[in-house]
Protein backbone atom coordinates (compact mmCIF):
# COMPACT_ATOMS: atom_id res chain seq x y z
CA UNK A 1 0.00 0.00 0.00
CA UNK A 2 2.70 2.75 0.43
CA UNK A 3 3.43 2.69 -3.46
CA UNK A 4 -0.47 3.88 -4.00
CA UNK A 5 1.13 7.45 -3.57
CA UNK A 6 3.72 6.81 -6.20
CA UNK A 7 1.63 4.60 -8.59
CA UNK A 8 -0.99 7.41 -8.82
CA UNK A 9 1.52 10.04 -9.46
CA UNK A 10 2.95 8.25 -12.39
CA UNK A 11 -0.79 7.45 -13.51
CA UNK A 12 -1.60 10.86 -13.77
CA UNK A 13 1.81 12.55 -14.66
CA UNK A 14 1.60 10.06 -17.49
CA UNK A 15 -1.27 10.54 -18.80
CA UNK A 16 -0.41 14.76 -18.75
CA UNK A 17 3.57 13.91 -20.81
CA UNK A 18 2.05 10.96 -23.03
CA UNK A 19 -0.52 13.14 -24.26
CA UNK A 20 0.92 15.71 -24.76
CA UNK A 21 4.08 14.49 -26.75
CA UNK A 22 1.17 13.14 -28.94
CA UNK A 23 -0.13 16.45 -29.08
CA UNK A 24 2.65 18.34 -30.13
CA UNK A 25 3.26 16.37 -33.29
CA UNK A 26 -0.37 16.87 -34.11
CA UNK A 27 -0.55 20.59 -33.01
CA UNK A 28 2.32 21.35 -35.51
CA UNK A 29 0.61 19.41 -38.11
CA UNK A 30 -2.51 20.61 -37.74
CA UNK A 31 -0.44 24.31 -38.41
CA UNK A 32 0.57 23.40 -41.63
CA UNK A 33 4.19 22.80 -39.97
CA UNK A 34 6.75 20.78 -42.36
CA UNK A 35 7.26 17.30 -41.58
CA UNK A 36 10.98 17.43 -40.76
CA UNK A 37 10.37 20.98 -38.14
CA UNK A 38 7.86 18.06 -36.57
CA UNK A 39 10.44 15.57 -35.93
CA UNK A 40 12.95 18.12 -34.65
CA UNK A 41 10.98 18.89 -32.22
CA UNK A 42 9.67 15.61 -31.49
CA UNK A 43 13.62 14.83 -31.58
CA UNK A 44 14.17 17.45 -28.68
CA UNK A 45 12.16 15.67 -26.10
CA UNK A 46 14.51 12.51 -26.88
CA UNK A 47 17.42 14.42 -26.61
CA UNK A 48 16.57 16.33 -23.08
CA UNK A 49 15.82 12.52 -21.90
CA UNK A 50 19.65 11.83 -23.15
CA UNK A 51 21.18 14.59 -21.47
CA UNK A 52 19.36 13.69 -18.27
CA UNK A 53 21.11 10.68 -18.04
CA UNK A 54 24.02 12.14 -17.52
CA UNK A 55 22.98 13.97 -14.21
CA UNK A 56 19.83 12.19 -13.11
CA UNK A 57 21.45 10.49 -10.06
CA UNK A 58 23.32 13.60 -8.75
CA UNK A 59 19.91 15.10 -8.79
CA UNK A 60 18.11 12.67 -6.85
CA UNK A 61 20.63 12.10 -4.48
CA UNK A 62 20.49 15.55 -3.09
CA UNK A 63 16.78 16.33 -3.64
CA UNK A 64 15.01 12.43 -2.44
CA UNK A 65 13.35 10.91 -4.50
CA UNK A 66 9.90 12.44 -3.43
CA UNK A 67 11.64 16.02 -4.17
CA UNK A 68 12.87 15.22 -7.20
CA UNK A 69 9.51 14.16 -8.63
CA UNK A 70 8.06 17.12 -7.47
CA UNK A 71 10.66 19.28 -9.02
CA UNK A 72 10.18 17.05 -12.16
CA UNK A 73 5.93 17.01 -11.87
CA UNK A 74 6.79 21.47 -11.99
CA UNK A 75 8.75 21.50 -14.76
CA UNK A 76 6.52 19.51 -16.82
CA UNK A 77 3.52 21.20 -16.16
CA UNK A 78 5.13 25.00 -16.62
CA UNK A 79 6.97 23.14 -19.82
CA UNK A 80 3.54 22.24 -21.28
CA UNK A 81 1.94 25.60 -20.45
CA UNK A 82 4.30 27.91 -21.75
CA UNK A 83 4.20 26.36 -25.58
CA UNK A 84 0.65 28.44 -25.04
CA UNK A 85 3.18 31.69 -24.56
CA UNK A 86 4.89 31.25 -28.19
CA UNK A 87 5.42 29.82 -31.10
CA UNK A 88 8.87 30.68 -31.97
CA UNK A 89 10.71 26.88 -32.81
CA UNK A 90 13.52 27.67 -30.83
CA UNK A 91 11.48 28.22 -27.73
CA UNK A 92 9.50 25.30 -28.46
CA UNK A 93 12.80 23.27 -29.01
CA UNK A 94 14.10 24.20 -25.37
CA UNK A 95 10.84 23.61 -23.87
CA UNK A 96 10.63 20.08 -25.32
CA UNK A 97 13.85 19.59 -24.03
CA UNK A 98 13.92 20.71 -20.49
CA UNK A 99 10.54 18.64 -20.50
CA UNK A 100 12.32 15.22 -21.37
CA UNK A 101 14.96 16.29 -19.08
CA UNK A 102 11.84 16.11 -16.54
CA UNK A 103 10.88 12.76 -17.66
CA UNK A 104 14.02 11.01 -17.62
CA UNK A 105 14.48 12.27 -14.04
CA UNK A 106 11.40 11.01 -12.87
CA UNK A 107 11.77 7.78 -14.65
CA UNK A 108 14.93 6.92 -12.74
CA UNK A 109 13.41 7.99 -9.47
CA UNK A 110 10.21 6.02 -10.21
CA UNK A 111 12.21 2.80 -11.00
CA UNK A 112 14.92 2.83 -8.54
CA UNK A 113 12.06 3.35 -5.94
CA UNK A 114 10.59 0.66 -7.47
CA UNK A 115 13.18 -1.70 -6.88
CA UNK A 116 14.88 -0.73 -4.41
CA UNK A 117 11.89 -1.30 -2.18
CA UNK A 118 10.53 -4.44 -3.42
CA UNK A 119 12.43 -7.99 -2.13
CA UNK A 120 15.30 -9.39 -3.99
CA UNK A 121 13.52 -11.77 -5.22
CA UNK A 122 10.71 -10.30 -6.33
CA UNK A 123 12.22 -7.48 -8.82
CA UNK A 124 10.75 -8.52 -11.86
CA UNK A 125 7.34 -8.77 -10.37
CA UNK A 126 7.65 -5.34 -9.57
CA UNK A 127 8.62 -3.99 -12.54
CA UNK A 128 5.76 -5.99 -14.19
CA UNK A 129 3.40 -3.95 -11.92
CA UNK A 130 5.37 -0.66 -12.78
CA UNK A 131 5.33 -1.11 -16.53
CA UNK A 132 1.44 -2.31 -16.53
CA UNK A 133 0.20 1.04 -14.47
CA UNK A 134 2.78 2.66 -17.24
CA UNK A 135 1.45 0.98 -20.31
CA UNK A 136 -2.01 1.62 -18.92
CA UNK A 137 -1.94 5.47 -18.62
CA UNK A 138 0.21 5.72 -21.83
CA UNK A 139 -2.88 4.06 -23.87
CA UNK A 140 -5.36 6.22 -22.22
CA UNK A 141 -4.07 9.39 -22.46
CA UNK A 142 -4.41 9.33 -26.31
CA UNK A 143 -7.95 8.88 -25.82
CA UNK A 144 -7.60 12.74 -25.28
CA UNK A 145 -6.68 13.69 -29.04
CA UNK A 146 -9.79 12.15 -30.12
CA UNK A 147 -12.11 13.84 -27.06
CA UNK A 148 -9.90 17.15 -27.03
CA UNK A 149 -9.70 20.36 -29.64
CA UNK A 150 -6.23 20.16 -30.64
CA UNK A 151 -6.45 23.46 -31.88
CA UNK A 152 -7.20 25.05 -28.88
CA UNK A 153 -5.17 26.01 -25.89
CA UNK A 154 -7.59 23.84 -24.12
CA UNK A 155 -5.45 20.84 -25.00
CA UNK A 156 -2.35 21.85 -23.28
CA UNK A 157 -4.23 23.34 -20.45
CA UNK A 158 -5.42 19.94 -19.84
CA UNK A 159 -1.60 18.39 -19.66
CA UNK A 160 -0.82 20.62 -17.65
CA UNK A 161 -3.06 20.25 -15.16
CA UNK A 162 -2.51 16.54 -14.84
CA UNK A 163 1.00 16.87 -14.52
CA UNK A 164 0.42 19.53 -12.13
CA UNK A 165 -2.11 17.33 -10.43
CA UNK A 166 0.56 14.30 -10.13
CA UNK A 167 1.75 16.83 -7.25
CA UNK A 168 -0.87 15.88 -5.06
CA UNK A 169 -0.59 12.14 -4.23
CA UNK A 170 3.52 13.01 -3.34
CA UNK A 171 1.77 14.32 -0.54
CA UNK A 172 1.27 11.20 1.03
CA UNK A 173 4.31 9.50 -0.33
CA UNK A 174 7.00 8.42 1.83
CA UNK A 175 10.46 9.01 1.00
CA UNK A 176 12.26 5.69 0.31
CA UNK A 177 15.48 4.49 2.37
CA UNK A 178 16.69 2.47 -0.20
CA UNK A 179 19.90 1.53 1.58
CA UNK A 180 17.71 0.38 4.84
CA UNK A 181 14.77 -1.78 2.74
CA UNK A 182 16.68 -4.10 1.19
CA UNK A 183 19.70 -4.60 3.58
CA UNK A 184 19.48 -7.20 5.29
CA UNK A 185 18.66 -9.57 2.23
CA UNK A 186 21.79 -9.82 1.18
CA UNK A 187 21.52 -6.59 -1.01
CA UNK A 188 24.97 -5.05 -2.20
CA UNK A 189 26.19 -1.16 -2.74
CA UNK A 190 28.75 -2.21 -5.31
CA UNK A 191 28.60 -2.74 -9.11
CA UNK A 192 27.24 -6.22 -10.49
CA UNK A 193 29.73 -8.57 -12.19
CA UNK A 194 30.13 -7.39 -15.60
CA UNK A 195 28.85 -9.39 -17.69
CA UNK A 196 25.62 -9.31 -15.86
CA UNK A 197 25.79 -5.66 -16.67
CA UNK A 198 26.72 -5.96 -20.26
CA UNK A 199 23.74 -7.50 -20.69
CA UNK A 200 21.56 -5.35 -19.16
CA UNK A 201 22.85 -2.34 -21.19
CA UNK A 202 22.50 -3.77 -24.32
CA UNK A 203 19.10 -5.45 -23.19
CA UNK A 204 17.53 -1.67 -22.63
CA UNK A 205 19.44 -0.85 -25.71
CA UNK A 206 17.60 -3.69 -28.15
CA UNK A 207 14.45 -2.51 -25.98
CA UNK A 208 15.22 1.29 -27.24
CA UNK A 209 15.14 0.13 -30.75
CA UNK A 210 12.84 -2.29 -30.64
CA UNK A 211 9.87 -0.16 -29.19
CA UNK A 212 10.98 3.32 -30.78
CA UNK A 213 11.03 1.40 -33.91
CA UNK A 214 7.27 -0.36 -33.87
CA UNK A 215 6.13 2.99 -32.17
CA UNK A 216 7.84 5.12 -34.90
CA UNK A 217 7.26 2.81 -37.82
CA UNK A 218 5.13 -0.08 -37.22
CA UNK A 219 1.74 2.65 -38.80
CA UNK A 220 3.67 3.35 -41.69
CA UNK A 221 4.70 -0.40 -42.37
CA UNK A 222 1.22 -1.69 -41.70
CA UNK A 223 0.31 0.62 -44.36
CA UNK A 224 2.43 -0.12 -46.81
CA UNK A 225 0.92 -4.02 -46.39
CA UNK A 226 -2.43 -2.96 -47.24
CA UNK A 227 -3.79 -2.48 -43.84
CA UNK A 228 -4.25 1.36 -43.41
CA UNK A 229 -7.46 1.21 -42.36
CA UNK A 230 -7.17 -1.16 -39.50
CA UNK A 231 -3.79 0.60 -38.30
CA UNK A 232 -5.72 1.67 -34.95
CA UNK A 233 -6.93 -1.34 -33.72
CA UNK A 234 -3.42 -3.53 -34.81
CA UNK A 235 -1.78 -0.66 -32.41
CA UNK A 236 -4.25 -1.05 -29.90
CA UNK A 237 -4.19 -4.60 -29.83
CA UNK A 238 -0.55 -4.65 -30.02
CA UNK A 239 -0.35 -2.47 -26.70
CA UNK A 240 -2.61 -4.35 -24.98
CA UNK A 241 -0.75 -7.76 -25.53
CA UNK A 242 2.30 -6.37 -24.29
CA UNK A 243 -0.04 -4.74 -21.23
CA UNK A 244 -1.48 -8.46 -21.04
CA UNK A 245 1.75 -10.28 -20.56
CA UNK A 246 3.46 -7.72 -17.90
CA UNK A 247 2.29 -9.97 -14.64
CA UNK A 248 3.04 -13.14 -16.16
CA UNK A 249 6.30 -12.25 -17.24
CA UNK A 250 7.00 -11.06 -14.03
CA UNK A 251 6.00 -13.90 -11.94
CA UNK A 252 7.77 -16.31 -14.50
CA UNK A 253 11.07 -14.18 -14.65
CA UNK A 254 10.97 -14.21 -10.69
CA UNK A 255 10.57 -18.15 -11.08
CA UNK A 256 12.46 -19.58 -13.36
CA UNK A 257 15.12 -16.34 -14.29
CA UNK A 258 15.67 -13.25 -15.90
CA UNK A 259 17.57 -14.51 -18.85
CA UNK A 260 15.45 -17.59 -19.09
CA UNK A 261 12.33 -15.23 -20.15
CA UNK A 262 15.02 -13.21 -22.09
CA UNK A 263 15.31 -15.82 -24.07
CA UNK A 264 11.44 -16.36 -24.76
CA UNK A 265 10.55 -12.98 -25.40
CA UNK A 266 13.52 -13.13 -28.03
CA UNK A 267 11.49 -15.85 -29.54
CA UNK A 268 8.22 -14.64 -29.54
CA UNK A 269 9.63 -11.39 -31.07
CA UNK A 270 10.92 -13.22 -33.94
CA UNK A 271 8.51 -15.78 -34.33
CA UNK A 272 5.74 -13.10 -34.37
CA UNK A 273 7.80 -10.74 -36.96
CA UNK A 274 8.49 -14.20 -39.47
CA UNK A 275 4.91 -14.65 -39.18
CA UNK A 276 3.74 -11.48 -40.01
CA UNK A 277 6.48 -11.31 -43.16
CA UNK A 278 4.60 -14.73 -44.61
CA UNK A 279 1.27 -14.47 -44.00
CA UNK A 280 -1.43 -11.80 -44.55
CA UNK A 281 -4.52 -13.86 -42.94
CA UNK A 282 -6.25 -12.00 -40.14
CA UNK A 283 -5.78 -15.00 -37.80
CA UNK A 284 -2.01 -14.90 -37.97
CA UNK A 285 -1.67 -11.32 -38.18
CA UNK A 286 -3.50 -11.42 -34.59
CA UNK A 287 -1.21 -14.11 -33.39
CA UNK A 288 1.66 -12.73 -34.50
CA UNK A 289 0.93 -9.30 -33.23
CA UNK A 290 0.62 -10.99 -29.74
CA UNK A 291 3.71 -12.58 -29.89
CA UNK A 292 5.26 -9.45 -31.09
CA UNK A 293 3.83 -7.48 -28.59
CA UNK A 294 4.08 -9.42 -25.57
CA UNK A 295 7.85 -10.17 -25.96
CA UNK A 296 8.53 -6.52 -26.94
CA UNK A 297 6.94 -4.64 -24.23
CA UNK A 298 8.55 -7.00 -21.42
CA UNK A 299 12.18 -6.88 -22.65
CA UNK A 300 12.69 -3.69 -20.52
CA UNK A 301 11.89 -4.64 -17.58
CA UNK A 302 13.18 -8.05 -17.81
CA UNK A 303 16.75 -6.69 -18.63
CA UNK A 304 16.04 -3.64 -16.28
CA UNK A 305 15.60 -6.26 -13.06
CA UNK A 306 18.31 -8.44 -14.21
CA UNK A 307 21.12 -5.77 -14.57
CA UNK A 308 20.43 -4.27 -10.78
CA UNK A 309 20.73 -7.58 -9.51
CA UNK A 310 21.27 -7.11 -5.62
CA UNK A 311 22.26 -3.26 -5.59
CA UNK A 312 20.94 -0.99 -3.26
CA UNK A 313 20.99 2.32 -2.47
CA UNK A 314 22.93 5.29 -4.72
CA UNK A 315 24.34 1.92 -6.91
CA UNK A 316 20.51 1.54 -7.70
CA UNK A 317 20.15 5.24 -8.65
CA UNK A 318 23.12 4.96 -10.71
CA UNK A 319 22.63 1.80 -12.29
CA UNK A 320 18.94 3.13 -13.08
CA UNK A 321 20.16 6.24 -14.76
CA UNK A 322 23.00 4.01 -16.97
CA UNK A 323 19.91 1.89 -18.58
CA UNK A 324 17.65 4.58 -19.06
CA UNK A 325 20.68 5.96 -21.35
CA UNK A 326 21.00 2.85 -23.32
CA UNK A 327 17.38 3.03 -23.84
CA UNK A 328 17.38 6.62 -25.07
CA UNK A 329 19.76 5.78 -27.64
CA UNK A 330 18.21 2.73 -28.64
CA UNK A 331 14.80 4.79 -28.59
CA UNK A 332 16.68 7.69 -31.15
CA UNK A 333 18.66 5.37 -33.12
CA UNK A 334 16.20 2.08 -34.07
CA UNK A 335 13.80 4.26 -36.10
CA UNK A 336 16.21 5.94 -37.82
CA UNK A 337 18.02 2.55 -39.22
CA UNK A 338 14.19 0.97 -39.63
CA UNK A 339 13.19 3.46 -41.64
CA UNK A 340 16.43 3.37 -43.93
CA UNK A 341 15.35 -0.16 -44.38
CA UNK A 342 11.57 0.55 -44.82
CA UNK A 343 12.67 2.85 -47.38
CA UNK A 344 13.95 -0.21 -49.36
CA UNK A 345 11.77 -3.08 -48.57
CA UNK A 346 8.50 -3.60 -48.52
CA UNK A 347 8.60 -5.46 -45.10
CA UNK A 348 11.74 -3.41 -44.03
CA UNK A 349 10.35 -2.83 -40.66
CA UNK A 350 9.89 -7.04 -39.83
CA UNK A 351 13.11 -7.36 -41.33
CA UNK A 352 14.98 -5.27 -39.06
CA UNK A 353 13.16 -6.42 -36.31
CA UNK A 354 14.41 -9.93 -37.45
CA UNK A 355 17.88 -8.86 -37.42
CA UNK A 356 17.83 -6.92 -34.16
CA UNK A 357 16.51 -9.77 -32.29
CA UNK A 358 19.25 -12.29 -34.07
CA UNK A 359 21.99 -10.16 -32.74
CA UNK A 360 20.27 -10.11 -29.31
CA UNK A 361 20.11 -14.03 -29.47
CA UNK A 362 23.73 -14.59 -30.48
CA UNK A 363 24.49 -12.09 -27.54
CA UNK A 364 22.47 -13.82 -25.05
CA UNK A 365 24.21 -17.57 -25.63
CA UNK A 366 27.53 -15.66 -25.49
CA UNK A 367 26.81 -14.47 -22.16
CA UNK A 368 25.52 -18.06 -21.07
CA UNK A 369 28.94 -19.20 -23.03
CA UNK A 370 30.90 -16.99 -20.35
CA UNK A 371 28.33 -17.07 -17.49
CA UNK A 372 27.86 -20.77 -16.97
CA UNK A 373 31.03 -22.35 -18.31
CA UNK A 374 33.14 -23.41 -15.33
CA UNK A 375 36.76 -21.85 -14.94
CA UNK A 376 38.87 -24.99 -15.27
CA UNK A 377 36.72 -26.66 -18.40
CA UNK A 378 38.36 -25.99 -21.61
CA UNK A 379 37.22 -26.00 -25.34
Amino acid sequence: MHLVPLYTHLILLTLGNAFLVTLVAVYLNGQGAPAAQIGLVGAAFYLGMLGASFFADKLIQQLGHVRALVLCSATLSLAALALTWTSLLPLWLVLRMVAGMAAAVSFVAVESWVLGVAPLNRRSGAMARYMLVYYFSYGASQLFIDWIPVASPLAFWLATGLCAAALLPLRWARTPNLDAETAGEGAVSGKPPRADRALGLAGCLVAGMLLGGLYALMPIQLEQLALGEEVGLYMAWLILCGMAFQLPNGSLADRFGKRAMMVVQTLMVGSGCLLLWEFSDNSTLILAFALVGAGAFTLYPTTMSYACGKMHGRALVRMTQKLMFAYSIGSLTGPVIAGMLLEKYQAGLFLFIILLVAGWALWLLLVRLVLDKPLGDAV
